[in-house]
């Protein structure tokens, strides 16, 4: 079978890559280039921008792929051009969406389930137009998708996932966490923050996408991820200080505190208000998706970030100076 993943290869589509290989896919890549990675010959490359919409159609509209993997649409026409240029010429297109379509919406039902996705957008608030424009383009991507698929022109099965975690996670989100864990130092909760940890696994949602190809009732159709287990922030913390072998206090610190030492929430970075709680019961029954227990995939990415990653540190560690200093007066 002959897939197609549009994105690149820095976290979700290598692990993404490297599953097709294993099940016997011939894996053509279109990405920029820019990342290494292993795959050597073992898959073809294509190197283009996706936003040089010409160049995309020109280049694919004559091929033809079981399955059309979209990591990386953010913005509607990227997703008008591909329709455009796959129709009629693909067994599946699967698009990665994200759990950030319900959060802008008026939606109260919690954890989110896939029809809840039909509610009032709500206003954008002051200083989130960034996070609101992505969950915004997202939903106009699915609408066109829904559409398409409507009017029979265009086979399309969405994915919605909350945050995503695994080894080569770019956004060192969870890392950032790790650091401060192994420092030995206080973890700092935002005021209000200590939020509900539903993410999932990487390789959690490649086996998901896997699952779908060429099964013809999830056409159409669309499937929110994520792990079994229900978490909060503090409870995750907890975990995995144990794993680590730490002792690091969990202390909730108002905001009138962080204000006074000009600390942003973003020490924080599961504490805001577009981390997503999705229900994938759905998922469940219809494709017969299952998490990975949260302890056994915490025992894997853990040590890839402590001993595996050299990269550069995140950016919100640079406040832990700061931090410490606060947690020093507040303990004592």
């Amino acid at each position: 079978m002959e897939a197609l993943v549009i994105g690149g290869t820095r976290f979700l589509g290598y692990h993404l890559t490297q599953a097709l290989l294993g099940a016997g896919f011939r894996v053509t890549l279109f990405n920029r280039g820019k990342t290494p990675d292993d795959f050597g010959e073992k898959v073809n490359r294509v190197v283009g921008d996706r936003k040089d919409y010409k160049n995309f159609y020109n280049t694919f509209r004559r091929k033809r792929y079981d399955a059309v993997i979209d990591l990386i649409g953010y913005e509607p026409e990227d997703v008008e051009v591909a329709e455009k240029t796959f129709r009629d010429h693909v067994g599946q297109y699967i698009f990665i969406s994200t759990g950030q379509v319900y959060l802008i919406t008026e939606n109260k039902h919690l954890p989110s389930r896939e029809e809840d996705y039909f509610q009032k957008l709500i206003p954008c608030p002051p200083g989130e137009e960034q996070p609101y424009e992505y969950g915004l383009n997202k939903r106009r991507i699915e609408d066109f998708l829904m559409d398409a698929y409507q009017s029979g022109r265009f086979p399309s099965v969405r994915f919605r996932c909350p945050i995503v975690h695994g080894p080569r996670d770019y956004t060192l989100r969870l890392y950032s966490y790790l650091l401060r864990v192994r420092d030995g130092q206080a973890l700092i909760i935002p005021e209000g923050g200590d939020a509900i940890i539903r993410h999932v696994y990487v390789k959690d949602v490649v086996r998901a996408i896997l699952s779908v190809i060429q099964i013809d009732k999830t056409i159409g159709k669309v499937y929110n991820l994520a792990q079994d287990k229900v978490l909060v922030l503090s409870e995750f913390l907890k975990l995995i200080i144990e794993l680590m072998d730490g002792r690091n206090p969990v202390l909730e610190i108002p905001n009138r505190m962080l204000e006074d030492y000009n600390l942003p929430r973003e020490i924080s970075p599961f504490s805001g208000r577009w981390v997503s709680y999705l229900d994938p019961s759905f998922a469940e029954e219809e494709i017969g998706f299952r998490s990975t227990p949260v302890e056994e995939w915490l025992s894997e990415v853990i040590p890839y970030f402590m001993e595996e990653y050299s990269g550069a540190e995140p950016d919100n560690y640079r406040f832990r100076p700061t931090e410490n200093e606060l947690t020093a007066r507040t303990m004592h």
